[in-house]
């Protein structure tokens, strides 16, 4: 089964929202662990189309912030 680089982003990204949401509770610590090693495997899969949208937004905040 071959995915298409929109697919990756989107598996991807959907891991990274549940990996958010698991992160505070610790009685799914290790099922955190493995999404955590599926999502090192999505980003590789992604190469030079991978970005951390995550840290573009915060990037993003703080210049906002600062022009304010």
């Amino acid at each position: 089964m071959k995915l298409s680089i929109s697919d990756i982003k989107y598996v991807r990204q959907s891991l990274q929202y549940r990996a958010e949401y698991y992160k505070d509770k610790p009685k799914y610590k290790q099922y955190l662990a493995e999404i955590n090693e599926v999502i090192k495997k999505f980003i590789k899969l992604e190469g030079n189309h991978y970005k951390d949208i995550k840290s573009f937004n915060e990037k993003i905040n703080k210049q906002i912030e600062v022009n304010i």
